[in-house]
């Protein structure tokens, strides 16, 4: 096969096979195939159960802190503000825990972008039933599954709100607790804010009404 022209108008290309025309900047384009993907469903029932709106969307979670934590697990190596040698990393924070596990706040703009840096909320809505209050249940994690070529697991936590006011929700966390871990300059015990995501618009949640967020990763060979 030749590719002769004075341009590129005049030259053959049916004959290129289809990855010479891959184009780095495509988002389109994916050589390895695979695919890692992060949802974050969010469910609001009232007190008796019944479903009031459920939804999906993307999450722009995973932020500088998780990648430095996986450079030094995968790397063997300690990184200054996140490092890692070995321990545990933990988000099942018990009911009324708001120190780690899956956190709320009303602090952000709802439908902007989450800033890969942000180490912790604008203000986080605290645990309790005064005003201004939610109360957090406990975080669930589930099994890894596998279906066809994709496998997932799903982190959980429920917020119901019982300070007789409407509660509004713009920023969503996921507070990781290191313990048995070489941390540098921090204790071993510390958390640190490993995602952060913005809701495309505001959540509203009634007096009475309950929150359940959902953060969903999966990885598609």
């Amino acid at each position: 096969m030749a590719l002769i022209g004075l341009n590129r108008d005049e030259l053959d290309l049916s004959q290129l096979p289809e990855d010479s025309f891959y184009d780095p900047k495509d988002d389109k384009d994916d050589l390895s195939g695979v695919q890692i993907r992060a949802t974050i469903t969010f469910r609001i029932t009232n007190p008796d159960g019944t479903v009031i709106k459920e939804w999906t969307e993307p999450a722009h979670s995973l932020n500088y802190n998780f990648g430095l934590f996986m450079d030094a697990l995968w790397g063997s190596t300690t990184v200054s503000v996140d490092g890692a040698s070995g321990g545990t990393m933990a988000v099942t924070a018990a009911s009324g825990n708001t120190a780690y596990g899956i956190v709320i706040g009303s602090g952000a703009s709802a439908g902007s972008t989450p800033s890969p840096t942000a180490y912790n909320l604008v203000a986080e809505i605290p645990n309790g039933t005064s005003s201004g209050q939610i109360e957090y249940g406990a975080v669930s994690v589930s099994s890894v599954s596998q279906s066809g070529q994709t496998t997932q697991f799903t982190i959980s936590r429920s917020f119901t709100n019982v300070s007789g006011a409407t509660l509004t929700v713009t920023e969503i966390g996921l507070v990781v607790l290191m313990t048995g871990w070489n941390m540098g300059a921090y204790a071993s015990g510390t958390y640190f804010l490993i995602a952060y995501d913005i809701p495309s618009s505001a959540i509203s949640v009634q007096n009475g009404q309950t929150l359940t967020v959902t953060y969903t990763f999966s990885v598609t060979t």
